[in-house]
This record gives structure tokens, sequence and C-alpha cells, in this order.
């Protein structure tokens, strides 16, 4: 995706939102504010907190779903690593054609980092999660049990079924690619510093149209600015679990620890309690913080917390923001 003039015209983000007709925020005083998208499954189950050194790696999630990254070189992890997730997502969102490969293409490293806000000492960092994200591809399993009438599965019985309820068990598997290309360039003139530049990376047709349906609008200069990764995730969460609140929804201690900091079986059992308290501190200090309006409450008893229907922080269509891909 190419940017022809450096002008961001003021019109409202829709589905054939390009880059000629992207839009800032302009209302006086205020600093701008910056949209971008993640998808939806890695509110639910994300990469890794910190580098686990390996190619493959696995979270299960709640709700029955579990993920596993796979990499070529080390799965991508850690807050560059989720920041760059965004802006993948987010070009493959804002994609005119669908369903097809996006082309993204900078013309050195610093422009990358220009468009995520970041100052050129984390270029190194950016670049190794791009070698991370580079032929890497998720792989996810959803097991969804409910039950359901006998009759609806006579033909499975010949026509003798069940006359009372039945388990059914819904199994979904499947396997994305992040990439199928990525080309650059390393300058060497021996002296300083190696250079990378002219940049090309082939968001996959399959990513591409997984964000295109599946995809949650975010603030990223919040995101950017959490500086934990689980604070991170738990911000992505909140702002997609609101969507579904119509009232007030409780989450069990044990759903959050398992989704956010599970613990292995082998480990201290007081570890669960230190995880539980971490992600309530991080629940609080996003309250405080970043997430204006969220309201929730933190069991005095430790069993959970209650989530409240609150406003909702950003839409895909909000004009006060302007998206990232703005900053090319």
């Amino acid at each position: 995706m190419e940017k022809t003039n450096n002008t961001n015209e003021i019109v409202p983000v829709s589905e054939d939102t390009t880059l000629q007709s992207l839009f800032d925020l302009v209302t006086v005083g205020e600093e701008p504010k910056y949209l971008s998208y993640i998808p939806g499954l890695f509110t639910t189950a994300s990469l890794p907190f910190k580098n686990v050194k390996k190619t493959v790696f696995t979270r299960k999630g709640s709700q029955g779903l579990s993920l596993t990254l796979t990499s070529p070189i080390n799965v991508p992890y850690g807050r560059y690593g989720r920041l760059l997730l965004t802006v993948l997502t987010t070009h493959a969102v804002l994609s005119k054609e669908k369903n097809v490969p996006v082309v993204i293409e900078y013309s050195s490293l610093s422009q990358l980092l220009k468009e995520m806000q970041l100052p050129r000492q984390r270029g190194k960092d950016i670049k190794e999660q791009l070698d991370c994200f580079t032929n890497a591809t998720f792989n996810f399993t959803h097991k969804e049990t409910t039950l359901k009438s006998g009759y609806l599965f006579q033909e499975l019985y010949d026509g003798n079924y069940p006359k009372k309820d039945v388990e059914v068990t819904t199994k979904t598997t499947g396997s994305i690619r992040f990439t199928t290309g990525v080309q650059f360039q390393e300058v060497d003139d021996k002296v300083s510093e190696v250079r990378y530049g002219n940049f090309k990376i082939v968001i996959s047709g399959e990513f591409a149209s997984f964000c295109q349906k599946h995809a949650v609008p975010i603030d990223y200069g919040v995101y950017k600015e959490i500086s934990s990764a689980v604070g991170k995730d738990i911000y992505a969460w909140l702002v997609f679990r609101n969507n579904g609140i119509t009232d007030q929804i409780f989450i069990p201690r044990e759903k959050l620890v398992e989704q956010f900091m599970p613990v292995q079986d082998d480990k201290d059992p007081n570890t669960v309690n230190v995880n539980y308290a971490f992600i309530c501190n991080q629940i609080k200090e996003i309250g405080e913080k970043y997430y204006p309006g969220l309201k929730y409450d933190i069991s005095k008893y430790g069993d959970g917390i209650t989530l409240y229907k609150s406003p909702t922080p950003v839409i895909k269509n909000d004009t006060r923001y302007a998206l990232i891909t703005s900053m090319l």
C-alpha cells in the first residue's frame, strides 16, 4: 500500500477507505488519536509475553479456544510483537481489495517506525519481530459444547433418535499464515551500522480475509502506551468484551488466570494468587489511565470480576481518530 500524497483528507472511515482518504483529528487543542485494529482471536489468546526462544508456542484462551504459533526462526512475542501485529492487521482491514494478499512497502525501517510512532532506537526490536512474523502461522482450535434436542440428529440415528437432549461438541480448527513473503535490503558500508530499506511485506490472503471479518478497533495510542504485554492483552480484551455486554457479566478468577497468565500444573499453587492479583492491578490501572468510563467490580471474595456495560472507547467509524497508516 502506498501513499500518493502527504495531505490527509478529512473523510469518514468506510470499507473503501484508502491511504488517499485518511483523516486526522481536527479538534483544536487536542492531541491526535490514532486507530488501529487487532484480530478478534488475539483478544482471547495472544502472543507470548517474552521471548520463549521456540519455534512453536501454544496458548490456551477462554471459551474452549487454543492458539498455536509456529515460526521457522522464533515465534513473535512481547510488546513490540503485539504492536507490529496491529500494523499488519490494520493494513489488511483497510485494503480496498478483499480476500487477496495485501502488499505493504516501506522505503526504510525508519518509515515503519514512524508509522508505529516509535523512536529510532526501537528499530532492532521491530526488525526482530518482523523476522519472527516472516513465514509464521497461527493455528486455532475451538471446542464448544451445548445441549440440543435429539431429533435434530435423527439422521445419525437412522430415525431412532434419543427423545431427550444430547450433548453436542463442535470442534473448529484453522491454520493461517501471517505473511507469504517479506523482502528487504541490507546496506553495509563497512563503517557504520547496517541499514535496512526497501521493505516489501506481503500479508497473506487468508490473514487479510480473517482480519477483514474479525478485527477489533482499538486506540493505538493507548495500546502503545501500556508498557506491560499482559496489560495490552487485557485492554484489547476489555474493548472487545464490552461490545458483547448488554448489562453485566461475571468472569471467574480461574478463567481470567487461564486466559491471561496461565499457570502450569507443576508450578507453585500460590502462583495463581500472584497472577490473579497482577491481572486485577492491570485492570485497575487501565480503568484509571487508559479506559475512561470502564465499569467493573473486583469481588472482595477473590473469586473474579464483574464487567458492566461501559462507554465504547473506540468504534470503527469514530471520526475522533486518525488511522495509524496516515503516519506514512
